[in-house]
């Protein structure tokens, strides 16, 4: 049991703590950066990145964005274009992506710190977690779309939370945008903020108003089959069904269906071929999709080391239980409780429709929302912790008036 001498310690450490964590998790966000830049050999194009600075040359040059497939990257191909117009290279480039990570950064603490009436605690344990995630970290040195990806999601956050205006929701509405146009997946902002407002038309609006969004809704749904159909159109979601692929080009896990599968008609839409599938072959596909969600979790992939595996096993289900703790909390706004746990769900459910990337290129950008939930989740424990120091120690006064 600690005594009353260590319950004392343990305060005046907290106390130091509330009043110069953020120069803490400056100090950590610059350290990691630097073995990040170091270990990962930064600017390191890799894989995609060839298509993505030809894209960019492309729009540098010839102010065309017109690209095939890789026009679901054109917000990513804009920002590399940026450096190229100003005549600057591939080490501007992941200097700008560090930089929009550290803003990335401070975004996230500030909206986690609102979320939570202004207590320092989950915000300075989200953001640690955020920057100490090193793989998270890692996506900055290389030239590809999951560095901008992340920082924008975390502005997203930062941005529909503190949405009150329409100023606020206009800058909210902008960065959305800018995220859906990086990768194809980023949507899954948009779509939960598409429920935070449909939560909040329902609180507050009239009837009247309700009907009429709800009719606008009805009317833009032929609007969204056309970009949805448009969406898969270049991807091969029925032969990765076929072989059985559970994590993206790695043979050594494939599910082999136990009877022939029912194939879809290939001239039909890309969605109604999908559909066609999952109702015709329910069994094989749910165990497919099981898997793929199992590694999207983040659990042990065969190929990481020991220590990576434990340390995935250790600490990512007590930030799940977190994580899911924080759902419940009343206190925290319903709206971000929503739309927190939509963007994690919706990358969840791309992820089962498609495939688990070898990395953790897909898990990796929406596990900072993760570690929000997480920290919300923890404020309980966290408090009664400094009461019950405070009441073995005596009263040494609220902590909370230490971090300004």
């Amino acid at each position: 049991m600690v005594g009353s001498s260590g319950a004392a310690w343990a305060l005046r450490g907290l106390r130091w703590l509330a009043r110069y964590h953020i120069a803490l998790l400056t100090l950590l966000w610059l350290l990691t950066q630097v073995i990040s830049w170091h270990v990962n050999h930064s600017p390191h194009p890799y894989g995609d990145s060839g298509h993505y600075l030809r894209y960019a040359q492309q729009i540098a040059d010839q102010g065309n964005l017109m690209r095939e497939h890789h026009n679901r990257y054109m917000g990513y191909a804009l920002f590399l274009s940026v450096f190229l117009k100003l005549g600057l290279g591939l080490t501007a480039m992941a200097l700008g992506q560090y930089a929009l990570s550290g803003l990335a950064a401070v975004a996230l603490y500030r909206a986690v710190r609102q979320l939570a009436k202004g207590a320092w605690e989950p915000a300075f344990l989200a953001t640690t977690l955020y920057i100490g995630w090193f793989e998270v970290q890692s996506f900055n040195a290389f030239l590809l779309t999951e560095s901008v990806f992340t920082s924008l999601l975390l502005l997203s956050f930062w941005a529909v939370g503190r949405a009150r205006t329409k100023a606020g929701w206009a800058t909210a509405l902008l960065i959305l945008l800018i995220t859906v146009s990086v990768r194809p997946n980023g949507f899954v902002a948009l779509a939960a903020a598409v429920l935070v407002v449909a939560i909040l038309i329902r609180q507050r609006a009239s009837h009247r108003v309700q009907w009429s969004v709800g009719v606008g809704c009805v009317l833009l749904l032929p609007v969204a089959w056309i970009a949805l159909n448009q969406l898969l159109l270049t991807f091969r979601l029925i032969a990765t069904y076929q072989e059985g692929m559970v994590i993206f080009m790695y043979k050594d896990i494939l599910m082999h269906p136990t009877e022939p599968l029912t194939l879809p008609p290939p001239e039909a839409a890309p969605v109604l071929r999908l559909a066609y599938f999952i109702l015709h072959n329910p069994r094989y596909f749910g165990q497919l999709a099981i898997w793929k969600l199992i590694f999207f979790m983040g659990f042990p992939k065969p190929y990481f080391s020991a220590l990576h595996i434990l340390w995935n096993l250790t600490v990512l289900p007590v930030l799940y239980w977190l994580a899911i703790r924080a759902l419940a909390l009343r206190q925290v706004a319903r709206t971000m409780r929503v739309f927190l746990a939509a963007v994690i769900l919706l990358q969840a459910c791309i992820v089962t429709l498609t495939v688990e990337d070898y990395d953790v290129r897909f898990s990796g950008p929406v596990l900072p929302y993760m570690f929000a939930l997480a920290a919300l989740g923890a404020m309980p424990i966290w408090q009664k912790m400094e009461r019950w120091l405070q009441l073995k120690a005596g009263n040494f006064g609220s902590l909370a008036s230490e971090a300004h």
